[in-house]
């Protein structure tokens, strides 16, 4: 939990310049803002586990452990993934409740912070901060303003409904009891998005994407879950290879004896009625790359 004694925002920064945390730290104070500093993916994971802060500004270019002896951008990036995984959820203006500043001082980096803002970051810090437009405190500032947090006596509620598991649960119309779960958190990494098969992570390419989500669409908007493949994306009157290929991604994250998918030979597919339909993160979906997903994921939401 956010110390409450303090009445002021809390900040995390992982940096890996001990004098760059620390002039980043005294620009937050003036702001009249705490901070914490960490300059490894490890040490900010144990610290987000133990208590809670107002927003995170985050170096691409950090250490994986303290035992690392040079800092790495996938380290960075990896610390993204995982906080942004942890804290999914946005505010009725549609943005995030947790926010994350990404933050890099080398412009071989632009390709990685491009990536970074799509992939959860919410705004770029450049060093040397003065650089910044707006300001670096002026940039602090919209975070909080974005996020709700202008006010830190808001700072709990806002934090507890940043989590994951307050994710929209889209219930399985067919059955009520927990069986297997496939779920979308809809954490892009790299040109795949993550897919959860009971808690099992997998990485699955656009198209493959694009195709589970028409067939999730369609146990959604009616209750037999029938998908015509022309709607699934097929080309001719022939078989149709994408089921196959999204098939054999996920079959063997499955029981033995529970199939994917069924087909009612005339054409139609749909999700296996015992495979129920978990957590979908609508939120992410609709920033993702690809237009046609999130087109899905936007018609999804409606239906729902």
């Amino acid at each position: 939990m956010v110390k409450e004694q303090d009445h002021k925002h809390t900040a995390l920064i992982v940096e890996d310049d001990l004098d760059m945390a620390e002039d980043i730290a005294d620009l937050l104070l003036s702001l009249g803002h705490n901070a914490m500093h960490v300059p490894s993916l490890e040490e900010a994971m144990e610290l987000v586990e133990q208590m809670d802060f107002c927003y995170v500004i985050l170096d691409l270019q950090i250490f994986a452990s303290p035992r690392s002896l040079q800092p790495r951008v996938d380290a960075g990036k990896t610390l993204l993934q995982k906080l942004r995984c942890r804290y999914p959820c946005r505010n009725q203006n549609d943005q995030h409740h947790f926010q994350i500043l990404v933050m890099s001082g080398y412009a071989k980096e632009n390709s990685d912070v491009v990536d970074a803002l799509q992939n959860g970051g919410n705004d770029f810090i450049v060093k040397p901060l003065s650089e910044n437009t707006p300001s670096f405190g002026d940039k602090i500032l919209q975070c909080l303003q974005r996020s709700g947090r202008t006010d830190h006596g808001n700072c709990a509620a806002i934090m507890n409904a940043a989590k994951r598991e307050n994710l929209i649960a889209v219930a399985n119309p067919l059955d009520d009891e927990k069986g297997i779960q496939l779920s979308i958190p809809g954490i892009a990494r790299g040109r795949r998005t993550e897919v959860l098969v009971d808690n099992n992570s997998l990485l699955l390419p656009d198209s493959q994407l694009q195709l589970l989500m028409h067939l999730v669409s369609g146990r959604i908007q009616e209750p037999d879950g029938w998908v015509h493949k022309y709607n699934l994306g097929a080309q001719d009157s022939e078989g149709f290879k994408g089921i196959s290929n999204l098939n054999s991604a996920i079959r063997p994250l499955l029981p033995d004896d529970i199939v994917f998918y069924e087909n009612d030979r005339k054409g139609s597919y749909r999700i296996n009625p015992e495979i129920e339909i978990g957590r979908i993160n609508h939120a992410l979906l609709e920033k993702h790359g690809s237009s046609s997903i999130r087109q899905i994921a936007s018609s999804i939401q409606n239906i729902n």
